[in-house]
């Protein structure tokens, strides 16, 4: 099989000198080295391409506009799939919004990272590899994110449904805890629940979102939900800002009074504010009620990354509304 390999930098793509871990452009030959050394009964065929080199926390607009635009414009009729190299820090963000923004491509599309550099013993890059071709291999679709846990199990995680990664053993997690599949015993094995899509929902041909990549040109204020979150020191003036965020605790409540306060000043400078996660429920807390009244506008069933990239690929669709957008599924990111 051909397969097109895309490196973005991350830790995957990084080595240590001196104490200090930055990206090294000769890591992805590197890995491909390590990988035939363990597996050398692969006949696959790997084209490399060194599309950027960042560490993935330092990911902004201008990365994804990069990634974006390649793959809008690249040829892939000759592979049989394809692997994105990605840091670890925010593959979480970067999944939901290439599988909603590139969801035309038909061939499985595979984030892999690691969890260490890959001189580091501990390192999972290649089984995160590894378990990127074997799915590749397999014939199966969609865009998914293959990760090894400190539990030594790999998952397969839909690439809309990732949490943000464990700070303290650095493992990833699926919405529900419901992975898309696992990898076990040389075998991809998928999670049989209907609140997974099936194959052939993942292989069904989608319609372009859009046809060109966005400029990122609007600012979307991403704020976390806390205790005593000063919503007046938020300035929504600067930066162009046109939408706000706010990631709600567990149960889809916020702060009520505060970002009441917080969502009239918004609506009087004509930006709209949105809470997820939200679940659909025949009965909300009395705060959550309170601010759905007061002009914040539920994300119901999305991961707060998944919410962020729809909300910031709404407001930058050249020629639907923001509502338009938002009411659609884009890419099985909502969740029953």
């Amino acid at each position: 099989m051909n397969i097109l390999v895309v490196a973005t930098g991350g830790t995957i793509g990084s080595a240590a000198s001196d104490a200090v871990i930055a990206p090294d452009g000769a890591q992805t030959l590197h890995l491909l080295e390590l990988y035939k050394a363990r597996f050398p009964e692969d006949q696959n065929v790997f084209q490399v391409h060194s599309l950027c080199a960042v560490l993935s926390e330092n990911a902004n607009d201008a990365f994804y506009e990069t990634i974006l635009a390649y793959f809008k414009t690249a040829d892939l009729s000759a592979f049989d799939g394809v692997i994105l190299l990605h840091g670890t820090d925010t593959l979480s963000f970067t999944a939901p919004l290439l599988a909603m923004a590139l969801r035309e491509i038909e061939k499985p599309f595979c984030l892999v990272s690691s969890n260490h550099i890959l001189e580091d013993a501990n390192a999972n890059g290649v089984d995160n590899f590894h378990a990127a071709v074997a799915y590749i291999e397999g014939g199966f679709a969609g865009f998914v994110v293959p990760y090894k846990n400190s539990d030594g199990r790999i998952y397969y995680h839909l690439a809309t449904r990732l949490l943000e990664a464990d700070p303290f053993l650095d493992d990833f997690h699926s919405a529900y805890d419901l992975p898309l599949g696992e990898y076990k015993n040389g075998q991809v094995l998928l999670t049989e629940d209907s609140r997974l899509p099936s194959q052939a929902a993942l292989s069904k041909a989608k319609e372009p979102l859009m046809e060109a990549a966005p400029k990122f040109e609007k600012n979307i204020l991403f704020l976390r939900s806390a205790p005593n979150l000063d919503f007046f020191a938020v300035e929504l003036d600067k930066k162009q800002t046109t939408a706000v965020l706010l990631t709600a605790y567990h149960s889809g409540t916020a702060a009520e009074e505060p970002l009441k306060a917080f969502a009239l000043r918004a609506k009087g400078a004509g930006i709209e504010v949105y809470l997820a996660p939200v679940k659909r429920t025949a009965m909300q807390y009395a705060s959550t009620d309170v601010l759905l009244k007061a002009n914040v506008h539920p994300l119901y069933g999305l991961t707060p990354e998944a919410a962020l990239a729809k909300v910031k690929l709404a407001y930058h669709h050249p020629t639907a509304s923001p509502e338009e957008i938002l009411n659609q599924n884009l890419y099985f990111e909502e969740i029953e």
